[in-house]
């Protein structure tokens, strides 16, 4: 196999891959209002807990783990923090936390 094919393959391969991550990542601006609605009253509208025991998004508290692992913790919930499994959608999900990131 040349260079030439190779190449291309691995162009095609590249702008496949950036294709579907970017189906995959979530909309801040969609899930701003979300955020509001949903996490503001613990985490703060700008990502500064009002309670004891809640990560500070501001500070980047909670928020540099991996999505996968994110998105599984919004689902499942622990302590305090609500599961928002059957609540919100895959997409709902993906949105809020990409607002999230934008806190930090």
């Amino acid at each position: 196999m040349n260079r030439r094919v190779v190449f291309h393959r691995v162009f095609v391969l590249s702008l496949v891959l950036f294709a579907v991550a970017a189906a995959q990542a979530g909309d801040p601006q969609r899930g701003r209002q979300i955020y509001i609605d949903r996490c503001a009253g613990c985490h703060g509208l700008t990502g500064s807990p009002t309670m004891a025991a809640v990560p500070a998004f501001s500070r980047g508290e909670g928020v540099m783990k991996p999505d996968h692992e994110l998105l599984a913790f919004i689902k499942r919930g622990k302590g305090v923090m609500p599961s928002y499994y059957g609540l919100l959608t895959e997409m709902e999900i993906r949105d809020t936390l990409a607002y999230i990131r934008t806190l930090f």
